[in-house]
C-alpha cells in the first residue's frame, strides 16, 4: 500500500525548522500528568520537549499531498504556529516530507503527536535513503478512540539495508474505516535518543492463570528473567487463576502485578466518573495486597481505550498498554499508549519484530495467553508449549533482555555487564529433520512428506533449457509456501531455507527431468565455519552455516543478466534480503546476526561472497 501511493500536487504552506530544538510556544501545560518521556514538563502533552523538533508543521513546511489532501490547522497547534490535517474521502490518506540533506535517525527513535478524527491506524514510513532501503512503523487506534495521543514509532516492517543516518524522505499514511472518510491532525514530529544499547521484551502473562505459574514462571527462572502479570484484582485466586502467595512470590521475584480490570467489561461504555472508579479501585487493591510498583501500570481491557479512558489512565498510571501492532521505542514520549503484538503469532510478525527490535535498540512487548502442553488452539486463546519455548530462545538467541514495565518507567532496562546471560555450546544449534529424494520428468506435483520445524536445504539437478521452480507447500494449506528454487537452464544447485512442522508436498515447473533431494541435518558448534570467508559461484547456492556474533559485512558481485537475490538467514529462522536487484552488481552490505548464519543465492550469472 505504501509502496503505491503516488505523489500529489497539493502542498502545505509551513514552515520546517529542523532540529532548532525550539518546540515553539506550544503552551504552558505540565507535560501532561506524567506524558513526555522523560522531558523538563515545558510542552504541553501531547507535544514533548523531549529530543530534537523535526517538523512542527509550521509556515515554510515542505509537506505534500500523496493520497487525498492536506491543509494547514492553527487553531489545533501543539507546538509553533499550525498543526496539519491530513484528510481523503478513501480510506487512506497520506502526506511525505523529502528532507534536503537527510536526517540523523541513527540510535534515535521518532514520535508524533496525532488527533484521531477518523482513522483505524497510522503508519510512518522512513526512507533511508529511497524506497528501496526504507523502515515502516504501524500503529493500530481504539476503535473508540477520537482525540489526541502521542505515538511512538517502532520499526515492524524493513525493505533493503536502511542507512538510517540519512533519512531522506518521512510518509505518514492514515488508514480510516472502510470505504473512509479518513482525517487524521498531526504535530510536533521529533526524535528522541534511545536510552538501550540493545533491544528489549516486556512477557505479558495476561489473567495469571496456573500455566503462567506453573510453566512460564519456571522457565524465566531459568534465564534470569521476570514478566509481568496483568490481573483483575478482584479474580484473583478464581478460575484458573494465581493465588495471591503465588503472585507474591512472583512479585519477589522481580515481576510487576499490574492493573487489568477486566471483569468490568468494556471501559469506553461507561461514563467518566465509573471509568475513574474502576481503574482506581483496582489500583488500590493492587496495593493492598503488596503490589505497590505492578499498580503503576495499566493494561487496557479488551483493548479498548477512547480519549476518556487515556486521560484517566493518564492521572492514575505511570504507564499503560494496549494492541498496537508494533514495536515501541525505548524511550516513549506516549508511554500510557504503549504498543502490544500477539505473543503466539511467531511467524506471522513476532520474530521480525524481536528482530528489529535487537537491531534498531526498540521494545517489544508480548502478549502471552495461557500454555497449553498439547497444540494449541487459537479459537481458545491460547499459545502452545512448543511455540512459547521457541519465543523464548529466539529471544534468547537475539540477546534481547527481557524486561518489565517498573523497568521501562524507573530507566533500569540496561543490564549491568556482569549480569548478561553467559552463552553455553551445549546441544545443537539445529535439531536433525528428515531427508527426501524427488525424482521426475517436466512438470510435477510430489507425494506428501514430512518435515520437522527448522533448516532445510535443497540440492538439485534440472537437465532442461527453460525455468525451474520448486515450491513447499504444505498438504492442507496453512502455511504460505516455502520458495525452494527459482532459476532457469541446466545444470545443478542449491538453496536453503526455514520451514516450520508440517505434511508438505512440492510443487515443480520444469521442462527437462530432474533430481530434488532435500534435508534437514542437525547443526552443531562444530559445523561453523568462522569468519572471513570468501564463495563464489555460478546460478542457485547457499553458503553456510557460519560463525559470527556481530554485525557481518558482505561484499558482493554479479554478472548475470536476471534477477540476482542474497537472503540472509540465522538459525532461529528469521530472513533478511540483502540485495534484490535485476543484472550486474557490485557492493557492499550490512548484516545483523547471531551465531549462525546462512546466505541463500539465486542468480543466472557468475556470483561472489567476501563475508567479514
Amino acid at each position: 500500500m505504501l509502496a503505491a501511493v503516488g505523489v500529489g500536487s497539493a502542498s502545505l504552506a509551513g514552515c520546517l525548522d529542523f532540529f532548532s530544538g525550539d518546540d515553539g510556544d506550544g503552551g504552558d501545560g505540565d507535560g501532561g500528568n506524567g506524558d513526555g518521556g522523560g522531558g523538563s514538563g515545558g510542552a504541553s502533552w501531547p507535544g514533548s520537549d523531549s529530543g530534537e523538533l523535526i517538523s512542527d508543521f509550521g509556515e515554510d513546511d515542505h509537506w505534500v499531498a500523496r493520497t487525498g489532501d492536506i491543509e494547514p490547522a492553527p487553531d489545533e497547534a501543539v507546538t509553533g504556529d499550525q498543526a496539519m490535517v491530513i484528510e481523503s474521502d478513501e480510506a487512506t490518506a497520506a502526506s511525505g516530507l523529502e528532507v534536503v540533506g537527510g536526517v540523523d535517525l541513527e540510535n534515535q527513535d521518532a514520535s508524533l503527536a496525532v488527533k484521531v478524527d477518523s482513522a483505524t491506524q497510522i503508519a510512518l514510513e522512513v526512507l533511508a535513503p529511497n524506497r528501496d532501503h526504507h523502515l515502516t512503523s504501524i500503529r493500530h487506534f481504539p476503535d473508540e478512540y477520537e482525540g489526541w495521543l502521542r505515538v511512538d514509532f517502532g520499526y515492524i516492517m524493513k525493505r533493503g539495508d536502511p542507512d538510517l543516518s540519512n533519512v531522506t524522505q518521512f510518509n505518514i499514511v492514515a488508514t480510516g474505516p472502510e470505504g473512509g472518510p479518513t482525517r487524521v491532525v498531526v504535530d510536533d514530529l521529533r526524535k528522541t535518543e534511545s536510552v538501550v544499547d540493545h533491544g528489549k521484551a516486556i512477557l505479558a502473562f495476561y489473567g495469571g492463570l496456573d500455566s503462567h505459574y506453573d510453566i512460564a514462571a519456571e522457565q524465566l527462572e531459568e534465564r534470569d528473567w521476570a514478566g509481568a502479570i496483568p490481573i483483575d484484582p478482584d479474580r484473583i485466586g478464581e478460575g484458573g487463576r494465581m493465588d495471591r502467595n503465588q503472585l507474591q512470590e512472583l512479585r519477589d521475584g522481580g515481576w510487576d502485578v499490574c492493573s487489568y480490570p477486566e471483569g468490568e467489561g468494556g471501559l469506553p461504555e461507561m461514563p467518566e466518573d465509573r471509568q475513574r472508579d474502576v481503574l482506581e479501585h483496582a489500583r488500590d487493591s493492587l496495593h493492598e495486597h503488596g503490589f505497590e510498583d505492578g499498580s503503576r501500570h495499566f493494561f487496557a481491557p479488551e483493548d479498548r481505550m477512547d480519549e476518556t479512558t487515556h486521560e484517566i489512565v493518564r492521572d492514575l498510571h505511570e504507564s499503560g498498554f494496549l494492541f498496537g501492532a508494533s514495536p515501541n521505542s525505548s524511550a516513549p514520549t506516549g508511554i500510557h499508549m504503549n504498543s502490544l503484538i500477539w505473543g503466539p503469532d511467531l511467524h506471522g510478525g513476532v520474530r521480525r519484530a524481536i528482530n528489529l527490535s535487537d537491531q534498531y535498540n526498540q521494545l517489544t512487548v508480548l502478549r502471552i495467553p495461557g500454555i497449553v502442553e498439547d497444540e494449541a488452539d487459537v479459537t481458545a486463546n491460547n499459545m502452545s508449549l512448543e511455540d512459547f519455548e521457541h519465543l523464548l530462545n529466539h529471544l534468547e538467541h537475539r540477546g534481547v533482555d527481557v524486561v518489565t514495565p517498573s523497568d521501562l518507567v524507573d530507566g533500569t532496562m540496561e543490564r549491568d555487564g556482569d549480569d548478561a546471560p553467559e552463552e553455553t555450546d551445549d546441544g545443537p544449534i539445529l535439531e536433525a529433520g528428515n531427508a527426501h529424494t524427488f525424482g521426475g520428468d517436466g512438470n510435477h506435483r510430489t507425494d506428501e512428506f514430512e518435515l520437522a520445524e527448522g533448516g532445510l536445504e535443497c540440492s538439485f539437478v534440472h537437465e532442461g533449457n527453460g525455468e525451474f521452480v520448486v515450491e513447499a507447500s504444505t498438504a492442507d494449506g496453512d502455511l504460505a509456501n516455502d520458495l525452494l528454487v527459482s532459476t532457469a537452464g541446466s545444470g545443478p544447485g542449491g538453496s536453503i531455507t526455514f520451514v516450520e512442522e508440517g505434511t508438505y508436498q512440492l510443487e515443480v515447473e520444469a521442462d527437462g527431468e530432474w533430481s530434488i533431494e532435500i534435508d534437514q541435518p542437525e547443526v552443531t558448534e562444530a559445523d561453523l565455519t568462522e569468519l572471513p570467508v570468501e564463495e563464489s559461484g555460478t546460478g542457485s547456492s547457499f553458503v553456510g552455516p557460519l560463525a559470527s556474533e556481530d554485525d557481518i559485512s558482505l561484499d558482493v558481485t554479479h554478472d548475470g543478466n536476471r534477477e540476482f537475490l542474497v537472503d540472509g538467514f540465522d538459525s532461529s529462522g528469521s530472513r533478511e534480503q540483502i540485495v534484490n536487484v535485476v543484472g550486474e552488481f557490485n557492493g557492499s552490505r550490512s548484516y545483523s546476526v547471531g551465531n549462525a548464519t546462512w546466505f541463500n543465492v539465486e542468480a543466472d550469472g557468475d556470483w561472489t561472497l567476501e563475508i567479514n
